[in-house]
């Protein structure tokens, strides 16, 4: 498979599926006047490099509206979610568990899931559970990030806890990155915070937010391009094997696993996914 090599991918073009739903047009094909832009950027681009056209068996866990389902186009694609959203395969249990058989997915998927979570532990064993051997779990989640309710949020990663979780779970392989960080991040949270002022408190509140929600709408685009111009360096920063090096402020962090294969040469990595018909 293709996405073994764990590269840093170029800056993608937009992706050629059209995204007119608009709640997952933000998320696979985000444009500069999105608000969330930057972050939605270097999250799509890191998930692009990690794409196949391969017909493997995905599982979308913690799924909503499957935003990322066109990156792998030929896949056998299992939506799994607690909350009922249309076309679930299987329904997360109180417990957290799923009913799909064990080592049966090549590709474990969790986009932006795991801080929503109350045992995020047991969440990534079940995803060891359901990865065949040699499959691969693709996680992706916060690090510096305003609670957002969903409706819990209960947690934020480092990229070195983030391993450490993964590895504890049972998987190996383990490589993270590091998305949006350093002066992007600063840029990001900037942006919200004027966005984010009260308007309600007095009329002199109310006229400041007016005149910086116009500003904002106004020059917000031309930062986005500044940013990609200018701070390229932090969208997507891949670790050494201490999960340390990179910038020690970013609003990311992802991780892709394996899960071992004992028969895989000793010292080599995991064989590619199986190729279903």
């Amino acid at each position: 498979m293709a996405n073994n090599v764990m590269a840093t991918p170029p800056v993608a073009e937009r992706p050629p599926v059209a995204a007119t739903d608009p709640l997952i047009r933000p998320h696979l094909d985000p444009r500069p006047d999105d608000p969330h832009y930057l972050v939605l950027k270097d999250l799509r681009d890191y998930l692009e490099g990690r794409r196949t056209d391969e017909a493997v068996r995905v599982l979308d866990y913690g799924a909503g509206h499957s935003p990322y389902r066109s990156l792998f186009p030929r896949a056998e694609y299992r939506r799994a979610d607690c909350e009922p959203y249309p076309g679930l395969d299987y329904v997360v249990d109180a417990d957290g568990r799923i009913r799909a058989p064990d080592r049966h997915f090549d590709v474990v998927l969790s986009t932006q899931v795991a801080e929503h979570l109350f045992n995020p532990g047991f969440y990534f064993r079940e995803a060891f559970r359901v990865l065949r051997p040699g499959g691969r779990l693709i996680v992706t989640t916060h690090g510096i990030w305003p609670d957002h309710g969903a409706p819990h949020d209960y947690q934020r990663w480092t990229a070195a806890g983030l391993a450490r979780d993964l590895g504890q779970a049972g998987f190996d392989h383990v490589r993270t990155a590091k998305l949006t960080g350093d002066r992007r991040a600063h840029l990001f949270l900037l942006l919200e915070a004027w966005n984010g002022i009260d308007a309600k408190k007095s009329p002199r509140h109310r006229l400041l937010a007016r005149l910086l929600a116009g500003t904002l709408r106004r020059f917000r685009p031309a930062l986005h391009r500044w940013a990609d111009r200018r701070l390229t360096r932090f969208r997507i920063v891949e670790l050494d094997a201490t999960h340390a090096n990179g910038p020690p402020f970013y609003l990311l962090v992802a991780a892709e696993a394996m899960r071992p294969d004992p028969s895989a040469p000793a010292g080599g990595a995991a064989n590619p996914p199986t190729t279903h018909a």
